[in-house]
């Protein structure tokens, strides 16, 4: 039995999105603290980007309780993080490049700032 690509979708999201959720809140602590002449710009943005992310977030745990879906952290050797996930009974494990996650978190603040849902497009994954 093979988990469904839109399954495997919604496992690496889970994944990649509480790692673009610490940045854009540890972001929005340097502008709260910072000596910056004119912080609320950048507030505002990285707050709506967050309140974005959430929705996201929101929603991908609504479908992984839908399909039975959980996904488990296993370990981080500083060049790959690796997880197992259990989705409709099928167990498995994936790797991930951090650099990759790195790049790919990115790409996701880029989707927020632009007040878009990485969720709906092709480009963030590849």
């Amino acid at each position: 039995m093979q988990i469904k690509e839109e399954e495997h979708i919604m496992i690496h999201y889970f994944i990649l999105l509480p790692l673009v959720k610490k940045v854009l809140e540890q972001d929005l602590h340097l502008f709260e603290e910072g000596a910056f002449k004119v912080k609320d710009p950048y507030i505002d943005i990285i707050r709506e980007a967050l309140h974005l992310l959430h929705e996201d977030m929101r929603y991908i745990k609504k479908y992984m309780y839908q399909n039975r879906m959980r996904v488990m952290f296993d370990e981080n050797d500083g060049m790959f993080s690796r997880y197992s996930y259990v989705c409709r009974g099928y167990e498995g494990t994936s790797s991930y490049l951090n650099a990759n996650l790195k790049r790919q978190a990115r790409h996701c603040m880029d989707a927020y700032f632009s007040k878009n849902s990485p969720l709906h497009s092709d480009s963030i994954l590849h």
